[in-house]
């Protein structure tokens, strides 16, 4: 049977589709311990790429753009399951950062019900985002990438 462990270790190993120059990302959706839905952090089909907007190069001006035009690897693979029409409810998501708030949000708006990551978000300084997510009966494990 396929572990929590394996999941991280598909969204680490697909996460290279990333054309984002600071951070590549993905994110696995699993119902039932079937991979459901996936997708990485990138722009919208049709935008420019952040590798092609910056030239593969990363600069201080990155984050503010990525922030405004990039759609994160959470958020994009909720997105591609509801496209599909792919219920998340009770789904359990994988991912290869710990999700933001704007994630988090949308994740706990899809009754996805379980998260695991494997990297601390940079931008998180406290358990807030632990606190929410246990408030709104979803589970947060930070699975360390050890391997």
């Amino acid at each position: 049977m396929l572990s929590h462990k394996n999941f991280i270790n598909i969204a680490y190993e697909i996460s290279s589709a990333s054309n984002c120059v600071s951070r590549k990302t993905w994110a696995v959706i699993v119902k039932d311990w079937r991979v459901v839905s996936t997708w990485y952090n990138g722009t919208p089909p049709g935008y420019e790429n952040c590798s092609d907007y910056w030239k593969w190069e990363y600069t201080k001006d990155h984050h503010e753009w990525s922030y405004k035009y990039e759609i994160h690897a959470e958020m994009n693979a909720i997105v591609w399951a509801a496209r599909r029409w792919i219920s998340t409810e009770g789904a359990t998501l994988y991912c290869t950062y710990e999700p933001c708030f704007d994630c988090t949000r949308a994740i706990l708006a899809s009754w996805i019900s379980h998260i695991f990551f494997s990297e601390k978000y940079k931008h998180h300084t406290n358990n807030e985002l632990g606190d929410f997510i246990k408030n709104c009966k979803c589970t947060i494990t930070h699975i360390p990438r050890s391997w």
